[in-house]
């Protein structure tokens, strides 16, 4: 994560703005996230606490310089997802159950406003972002699922994979547009 942090910092535009700033601070929480998650001893939820802070300064960075636009063919599937997850997890949750519930609403939210995002700019820069949104969804959801309701043998490697392809992606939307032109 140090590696795409660092990547992130020499893709930059010359010119940057907020959401730039955001998507670097949020990669700075997730970094956070991932060292809470590595402690011998269980940190589920300060981890939790720190990618959800991630994904608000994700949000933050999608949705600046934006019209705020609710697209029914972005936000019905996320609903519907988000909705699924949880309804899937509930009973191996526990005491879990609300900020798990919180987490789900903001990771959707994230990956929503990544694809408005996408819809209004329609540049390689928006798609990476909401691949990357997407990824994360998907990691999350598959870490989620190996964690409150069944382990399986592959799990690490597949919450693994798609978390750093997610940063690495989301880092790549911070490049200039000049970076995918064809010459």
């Amino acid at each position: 994560m140090l590696l795409i942090f660092v990547m992130g910092l020499n893709v930059l535009p010359e010119e940057f703005g907020w959401y730039h700033i955001a998507l670097l601070i949020g990669l700075l929480f997730s970094i956070g996230g991932d060292v809470a998650l590595m402690w011998p001893s269980d940190k589920f939820l300060l981890g939790l606490v720190s990618f959800l802070t991630g994904h608000v300064f994700y949000i933050s960075g999608f949705i600046s310089g934006i019209v705020f636009d609710i697209s029914w063919y972005v936000w019905f599937p996320l609903l519907f997802l988000g909705s699924g997850m949880f309804f899937g997890l509930r009973t191996g949750m526990g005491k879990m159950q609300v900020p798990v519930l919180v987490y789900i609403l903001v990771i959707l939210v994230m990956s929503g406003m990544a694809w408005e995002r996408h819809l209004q700019f329609d540049i390689p820069q928006t798609l990476f972002a909401a691949c990357g949104a997407s990824l994360f969804l998907l990691s999350d959801a598959l870490l989620a699922w190996n964690r409150f309701r069944v382990e399986f043998k592959s799990a690490q490697l597949l919450v693994l994979g798609t978390y750093y392809a997610a940063q690495w992606a989301l880092v790549l939307s911070l490049s200039q547009p000049t970076l995918f032109q064809l010459r």
